[in-house]
């Protein structure tokens, strides 16, 4: 498995490179932010991933190890292929990928060409951990709200779980609640309706 090329860089397309290693042409899909600071005729060294199908292998590469593991993260998610990953790093840098994930910004994640809102609220839900411990830094999860840590095996997330809802969802519609006084028939029944003016 090829885990780098280091060559010089022969030609730049809208999302990939031609890596000239030994007389040997590669042709390596990369985000936007990889190909800007690349330059036609210079060198360079590339980490890459290589996805291999039936069908296809191809080469999708990083110039740096933070958006290479970045871009394992995100095709980790079921439903998230190599070109959807690669269409969140084009459209943010790492950093910023990073920081939607950890802050859980449904809206900004579903503004990735091909990423929808079910689709972002899928990600962020999957990757928020693991990109907070990626990235040495803890997610936070305090608040106000019953959108805490300690409310994950609450009987009223889980009453909504059983609803349909996914936790994402239901953890959000939940967060702007105040609960204070309120029966958990009257929670239920706010969060449905927080839920739906989500959608």
């Amino acid at each position: 498995m090829i885990s780098y090329i280091k060559g010089t860089v022969v030609k730049k397309g809208l999302d990939f490179v031609v890596i000239d290693n030994n007389d040997m042409g590669y042709f390596v899909n990369t985000s936007l932010s990889s190909l800007n600071k690349l330059c036609e005729g210079e060198k360079a060294t590339i980490l890459t991933y290589m996805h291999i199908r039936e069908d296809i292998i191809a080469l999708y590469g990083f110039l740096t190890a933070d958006e290479l593991e970045l871009f394992r993260k995100l095709i980790s998610v079921n439903g998230i292929g190599p070109k959807a990953g690669l269409s969140v790093l084009s459209t943010y840098e790492s950093n910023t990928v990073k920081e939607i994930i950890i802050k859980e910004d449904v809206t900004r994640m579903s503004k990735v060409p091909g990423i929808g809102k079910k689709t972002a609220s899928k990600v962020i839900l999957e990757l928020r951990d693991k990109v907070g411990v990626m990235d040495g830094t803890v997610a936070d999860t305090g608040g106000t709200g019953i959108f805490g840590a300690e409310c994950e095996s609450s009987d009223v997330l889980n009453a909504l779980i059983s609803l349909g809802f996914n936790s994402y969802e239901a953890k959000k519609a939940l967060d702007k609640i105040d609960v204070a006084g309120k029966s958990e028939n009257e929670i239920i029944k706010e969060a449905l309706k927080n839920i739906n003016r989500q959608v």
